[in-house]
């Protein structure tokens, strides 16, 4: 009661708005987001690949899946990534703009669709010593955390690492970014992912290639399934 009355009060005296859109929030508000960006945020309407989640057409699988078949059995994200939705701005807000408050209001949403078992293990994409250091965090370790937290799901933060440093995705085509992450992954900890259903949690999936290389290497380590749950999915 006293953490409320004091959030309230902090409301009151400087006015939150939403990290999405930038329009006030109510005082007290539980989210950093406000109730029209979350509401706008829907689940996919067409046809998607059963295997990564992108629009298929009414196939089973979609192009890119035939082609070259990712080691993960399926992928599925809270909703799509699209320039200048409420989505992409409050992933960029969290990313780039290091508000780490936006992982707990994400990380809600992927509670609320969260869509598979309940005894997976949540396992954040790693980011590289150095890239972490710039950054300060890790936005997939906050959003494993959040969604862990709520559906009280076990998290195995340390048990996959990025093992060299890589070009940047962004600007890559889906046979480039595999070149780029070859051998970039492993499993620090065999033994905690062996037998065991893994949920790989990121921020964005665009191709699938990050998050086929960690696959790879966790179904190597002995895991049963890895299932990929990101905040957002690119079109």
């Amino acid at each position: 009661m006293l953490g409320r009355w004091l959030r309230l009060c902090l409301d009151l005296a400087f006015p939150a708005v939403c990290e999405a859109c930038g329009t006030a929030l109510a005082p007290g508000h539980p989210s950093c987001l406000c109730p029209r960006c979350v509401a706008v945020v829907g689940p996919a309407e067409e046809t998607l690949c059963e295997r990564c989640g992108a629009p298929a057409y009414e196939a089973s699988s979609c192009a890119g899946c035939c082609r070259y078949p990712p080691a993960f059995t399926s992928a599925r994200a809270a909703g799509w990534y699209v320039a200048g939705s409420p989505l992409a701005a409050a992933v960029q807000s969290l990313k780039y703009r290091r508000r780490r408050n936006v992982a707990g209001a994400l990380g809600a949403l992927l509670a609320e669709r969260y869509p598979f078992t309940d005894d997976a293990l949540l396992v954040p994409v790693p980011l590289h010593p150095a890239r972490l250091r710039a950054r300060g965090f890790n936005q997939a370790l906050l959003l494993a955390r959040a969604l862990g937290r709520r559906l009280d799901l076990p998290i195995a933060p340390r048990v996959l690492s990025r093992r060299r440093a890589t070009r940047a995705q962004p600007g890559l085509d889906a046979a480039e970014r595999r070149r780029n992450l070859r051998a970039a992954f492993r499993v620090r900890v065999p033994g905690a992912v062996e037998g065991r259903r893994v949920v790989l949690v990121d921020d964005v999936l665009t191709t699938g290639a990050t998050a086929d290389a960690c696959a790879r290497v966790l179904l190597a380590a002995g895991a049963v399934r890895v299932d990929v749950y990101t905040v957002a999915r690119a079109p």
